[in-house]
C-alpha cells in the first residue's frame, strides 16, 4: 500500500464529517425536515444505493478474482460475529450487565459504518483501486448476519426477519456479481452494434449512484443532529465509553491482527484497513427499537463513536498501513 500521510488522511476524512454536519445544520433549520427522511431513505435504498452497487460490481476486474469475493463476504460475516461475541463478553467491564442492554451493546459494537462513511474516505486515499466492488461484497456478508444472528441476539423468539436479508442493497450485490461474468468491456466497445445502448443505460445508473453517498451523509447528518437534541442522551455514559474502547479501540485491533493472517488482495486489505477504524453504524438502532433491545444504549454507542472518531480515524488508518505494510 502507499504511504499516506496524516495530512491526506485528515484531508479525506473532514469533508465527509462537514457534509453530516450540514446535514445536522439542515435539520435544524427544518429545511431537511424529519416528515421527508422515509421518502429520503426510501430513495437511497431502493434506487442510488443500488445503482452505485452495480456501477461498481458489474465490470469490475478485481471481482474476477475468486478471493475477492468468498474471501470479503466470509470475512463481513466473521468479523461481525467475532465482534459481538467480544463486545457481548466484555460489556460488565463497563457496568453493562442487563439483559437487552448487554445485547444491543455488543450488536452495535459489532458493526462499523461500513457504507456513506468510509467510501468517500477511501476515494480520497485509494483514487486508483478497485476496492469499491470487493467493499460491496464484504458488506453483503454483514448484512447477511445481521438480519439473521443479529435480530436474533435481540429477540431469539422473532420471526421473518431473514427475509429482511433481501432488501434491493444485498440483491444488487449479487445480480451485480452474476452481471459481472459477462464480457461487458467487449460489448461497450465503439463500433459494436449494442455498444451504445449499453453506454447509455452505465450512464444512467451512474448519475443515480453518484447521488448515493452525498444523500446518505447528508440523512446520517440530520439522524445525529435529532439524536444529539435528545434530552439525557449524555445522561449515562457506560456505553460511549465501552463503544470507543470496544469500535474504536480493541475491535479494530482483532480486524488487523486477523488480516494479516488472511491471504488477502490489495483491494480487500485496503478494505479492512479503512473499516478496522470506522464508529458504529447507524442501523443497530432501528434494529434494537424494532426488536425488543435497549435503543438508547445504541444510540448512545453511535453518538459518541461517530464524534470521537473525527480525530481517531487518520490515527488509526495510518497505524493500520503501517502493520499491514503500507
Amino acid at each position: 500500500m502507499p504511504d499516506i500521510s496524516l495530512t491526506l488522511l485528515l484531508s479525506a476524512v473532514l469533508p465527509v464529517f462537514l457534509l453530516m454536519g450540514a446535514g445536522a445544520m439542515l435539520r435544524k433549520w427544518l429545511i431537511l425536515a424529519p416528515e421527508g427522511d422515509s421518502s429520503l431513505i426510501a430513495l437511497a435504498v431502493n434506487v442510488t444505493y443500488p445503482c452505485f452497487i452495480l456501477e461498481n460490481v458489474v465490470g469490475n476486474e478485481s471481482l474476477r478474482d475468486p478471493v475477492n469475493v468468498w474471501l470479503p463476504m466470509a470475512c463481513g460475516a466473521g468479523f461481525m460475529i467475532i465482534a459481538g461475541a467480544i463486545s457481548w463478553l466484555c460489556a460488565p467491564l463497563f457496568g453493562l450487565r442487563g439483559g437487552a442492554v448487554r445485547r444491543t451493546f455488543a450488536l452495535t459494537c459489532s458493526i462499523q459504518n461500513y457504507g456513506y462513511l468510509p467510501i468517500p474516505i477511501m476515494r480520497v486515499l485509494f483514487p486508483e483501486g478497485d476496492w469499491t466492488g470487493v467493499l460491496f461484497v464484504y458488506s453483503l456478508g454483514v448484512e447477511l448476519v445481521l438480519w439473521t444472528a443479529g435480530v436474533w441476539l435481540m429477540d431469539p423468539h422473532a420471526k421473518g426477519a431473514a427475509k429482511n436479508a433481501f432488501n434491493p442493497v444485498v440483491l444488487s450485490i449479487v445480480i451485480g456479481l452474476g452481471l459481472n461474468l459477462f464480457p461487458w468491456a467487449d460489448w461497450m466497445r465503439p463500433g459494436n452494434s449494442g455498444a451504445w445502448l449499453f453506454t447509455s443505460v452505465q450512464g444512467a445508473v451512474q448519475m443515480l449512484g453518484q447521488s448515493a453517498v452525498p444523500i446518505g451523509l447528508l440523512v446520517v447528518g440530520a439522524t445525529l443532529g435529532d439524536l444529539l437534541a435528545l434530552p439525557g442522551w449524555h445522561a449515562d455514559w457506560r456505553a460511549g465509553i465501552g463503544g470507543i474502547v470496544m469500535r474504536l479501540v480493541v475491535l479494530p485491533t482483532v480486524m488487523i491482527g486477523l488480516l494479516a493472517l488472511l491471504p488477502a488482495t490489495m483491494e480487500f486489505r485496503q478494505v479492512i484497513v479503512i473499516q478496522a477504524a470506522m464508529p458504529a453504524a447507524v442501523f443497530p438502532m432501528i434494529i434494537a427499537r424494532r426488536y425488543g433491545g435497549d435503543e438508547a444504549t445504541a444510540m448512545r454507542v453511535v453518538v459518541v463513536t461517530t464524534l470521537v472518531s473525527l480525530a481517531t480515524i487518520p490515527f488509526a488508518v495510518k497505524f493500520a498501513l503501517k502493520w499491514t505494510g503500507g
